[in-house]
């Protein structure tokens, strides 16, 4: 009786541990195509653009198009010059309701003629490219010695000010996907809703928790 009503309270506690781990996955239908991890006083987004079969199939095209294309230097020449479309993304706000931290999940076509570090380079260092990127969040840096650096996945630091933000990438065959992470404070404190209480949330931490948890579920 006492091993059985061990094994019912060791059930429950995986149960509730896992349940505090707030991954957004299929059953959600704007992660219908990934999970990420996204903390439990966060507020998910309502204007992300749900990501569909069509996009992928869209996305393909374009792909196999600047792969049969001698003159495009980039996927991004062909591909809107690298805009961001948060699929998923969410937001912690601090005890004043202002936003303290947001994170966005966004698709984009795979760059078949290059590595991800030229892929990279070019969307980061081409005159025609960067704009877009470096106007909002300032100079982005490759960190290579990052644990969630590896050959399909890279992580990058920008800064513009007093707005810091991290780039994670992670490049399949067809697809790349860019989680991008944006704070201003490094540590700020957050209503904890069952205890009542406010803990203190350091956003580097969290960002990289996210970038960690991330899986894609495209084939």
């Amino acid at each position: 009786m006492k091993k059985l009503l061990f094994i019912i309270i060791l059930t429950f506690s995986f149960i509730s541990c896992s349940a505090e781990e707030n991954i957004c996955s299929s059953e959600n239908i704007l992660c219908e195509f990934f999970e990420i991890y996204y903390p439990i006083q966060s507020n998910i987004s309502p204007d992300n653009a749900e990501l569909s079969e069509t996009d992928l199939d869209t996305y393909q095209k374009i792909s196999d198009e600047y792969l049969n294309n001698p003159d495009a230097e980039s996927i991004f020449h062909l591909y809107s010059n690298g805009i961001f479309i948060p699929r998923f993304s969410y937001s912690i706000l601090n005890e004043f309701e202002e936003e303290e931290l947001w994170l966005g999940v966004a698709l984009y076509p795979v760059d078949k003629k290059n590595s991800l570090t030229e892929t990279l380079n070019i969307f980061y260092t081409n005159s025609d490219i960067k704009y877009a990127s470096e106007s909002n969040y300032g100079i982005c840096n490759l960190d290579n010695n990052s644990y969630l650096s590896t050959v399909s996945t890279k992580i990058y630091n920008c800064n513009k000010e007093d707005l810091y933000s991290y780039d994670y990438w992670v490049e399949q065959e067809n697809y790349m996907w860019r989680i991008k992470c944006v704070w201003e404070t490094e540590s700020f404190y957050i209503r904890n809703n069952k205890t009542g209480t406010f803990e203190e949330t350091k956003a580097a931490d969290t960002c990289r928790k996210s970038f960690k948890s991330f899986k894609s579920k495209i084939n």
